[in-house]
């Protein structure tokens, strides 16, 4: 079984997410979990569930997405990180890229985001 968390302050974004891999994800055995913020998605990320997969967005309250993917990379390293977001500038993509983000997909293309965690989970 795989473990994908999907992290967005979006609440109408995050449900369109979740929903979006529940269908694609069904018959692959793989669990979908959410968390509104970077706070809530590091709880999740230091319970017994082991990720294989984490999409965050960048702006969100209380822990961003870069403080939660530097956390994260802190603690294993190997764990890939997709971002997706509807803000972006230049210099949040270089200290992303400096993090080991695998992907950087601009909202509302889910499609594309789809895409990237398909091939993340190859």
């Amino acid at each position: 079984m795989k473990n994908i968390l999907v992290v967005d302050d979006e609440l109408d974004i995050l449900d369109t997410i979740i929903d979006t891999f529940e269908i694609e994800f069904e018959e692959r055995n793989i669990m979908i979990y959410k968390a509104a913020n970077g706070v809530e998605a590091l709880e999740l990320f230091k319970s017994d569930i082991v990720f294989d997969l984490i999409v965050t967005d960048i702006n969100m309250p209380e822990m961003d997405g870069i403080e939660l993917t530097q956390y994260v990379k802190g603690l294993r390293s190997d764990m890939p990180v997709i971002v997706f977001t509807g803000h972006g500038d230049m210099e949040e993509q270089d200290k992303l890229t400096a993090l080991g983000v695998i992907a950087m997909i601009k909202k509302p293309y889910v499609e594309d985001l789809l895409e990237e965690v398909n091939n993340s989970l190859k």
